[in-house]
């Protein structure tokens, strides 16, 4: 079926929102068009999805789906342009993003796009990334050092794919000559976003990224107020006229801070967790940035925020994290168990509990992994419903 329309279950957290019933395309429905549709719905939008996937991870939140790849039907594509309020691209396919960019360049998209060419172009070229880090003077890793233990990653792949730590210099033989060659070093992972309309910018909020052994995440949780790390993110923003989104990973070592990456595109795990601690709605913020009557008279920063955060969860705590189910165990894991499977959608096994989300993705040979968000006020409650969360799907007998 290339059409089919649904009711996602999810509901509105911003009943009074000047976008509630708006329509908003998302391009992707893999792990990004997950996080985005789940926020669009959360922010009281009509979520029409598209993909060329018919088993796309996203299309159990969505409203609407439409089975077809933009880059061989571009008439469809426009059409449905005309018809929604605002898109945006939630995949790193390179095909797809260089489409998108000349239909947004020649006009012919009919609605706001959220998204920033230029400052992708270079968030998604680790070296060139690199050098923006450099002219701006932020601390990132040192390049090429002289002795083991090396950091390794390719020069344009997505997050942790390929990126490993290499312990000796026969080891480092093996390693493509274009990958980057850095200091490896201990501490956590911290992110953060950043939203910018052009010319103003708006820092949310940090959260820590948990890293498995095969530097994949596995759970995000939320950090406090780091000034430091938000005028770094802020300059960055800042330095690209950023209007869009903006992840910033950082490293908080024995060597002080040091940047590792910036993103320049809708990202996942992270905006969910900042959504449930700060209030802030990621996506909503995005869409004001892009809104012209929330910029006049310099309001962004300030009733465009107001406008994307939910009091409810101001100052809150939450856990959000993946489990594969295996021989009756719960197994914690990175995004890849979500990746791996084909029908994501919510699991009803507690629907009295408001601060509990559950998340089932099957596939075959009945493969079953989760995705559990888990918020209260305190960390202490929130490992308590965490706690909750598991014993629900472990009694589930399917």
């Amino acid at each position: 079926m290339s059409v089919s329309e649904k009711s996602s279950s999810i509901a509105s957290d911003f009943p009074e929102s000047k976008y509630a019933g708006k329509r908003i395309c998302l391009i992707g429905g893999k792990l990004q068009g997950v996080e985005a549709a789940y926020l669009a719905k959360k922010a009281g939008l009509f979520v029409v999805l598209i993909d060329k996937n018919p088993s796309a991870l996203a299309q159990n939140l969505a409203d609407e789906f439409h089975c077809f790849d933009i880059t061989k039907d571009k008439s469809r594509f426009i059409s449905l342009s005309e018809n929604v309020d605002f898109m945006i691209p939630v995949n790193e396919n390179e095909k797809t993003i260089a489409f998108l960019k000349s239909v947004f360049e020649s006009g012919e998209i009919k609605c706001p796009l959220l998204f920033d060419f230029g400052a992708y172009e270079i968030s998604c070229d680790k070296t060139k990334s690199k050098n923006y880090f450099k002219t701006v003077g932020v601390p990132t890793p040192a390049d090429k050092p002289n002795a083991p233990p090396y950091f390794v990653k390719p020069p344009s792949e997505s997050g942790s794919i390929g990126a490993k730590i290499i312990h000796s210099d026969d080891e480092l033989k093996a390693v493509p000559p274009n990958y980057l060659i850095e200091e490896y070093l201990e501490g956590p992972v911290i992110s953060l976003e950043v939203i910018g309309n052009g010319s103003d910018y708006i820092v949310v909020k940090e959260t820590h990224i948990h890293i498995d052994d095969v530097w994949d995440c596995y759970m995000v949780t939320p950090l406090p107020s780091d000034e430091t790390y938000q005028k770094i993110a802020f300059d960055l923003a800042k330095g690209l006229n950023l209007k869009g989104i903006m992840d910033v990973e950082a490293i908080s070592s024995q060597k002080d801070r040091k940047v590792l990456e910036i993103d320049a595109r809708f990202p996942s795990q992270t905006p969910i967790c900042v959504y449930f601690s700060s209030g802030v709605n990621l996506l909503l913020l995005l869409i004001e940035a892009f809104d012209s009557d929330s910029n006049h008279l310099n309001s962004f920063k300030e009733k465009s925020l107001l406008n994307s955060t939910n009091r409810k969860y101001e100052k809150s705590y939450c856990i959000f994290e993946h489990f594969q189910k295996k021989d009756g165990a719960l197994i914690s894991g990175g995004e890849h168990l979500i990746s791996a499977g084909s029908d994501f959608h919510s699991f009803a096994a507690d629907s009295n509990e408001n601060s509990i989300e559950i998340f089932e993705c099957t596939g075959e040979n009945s493969y079953t992994a989760y995705t559990v968000i888990t918020y209260a006020k305190t960390e202490a409650e929130t490992k308590e419903k965490r706690e909750k969360a598991m014993a629900l799907i472990l009694e589930n007998k399917n």
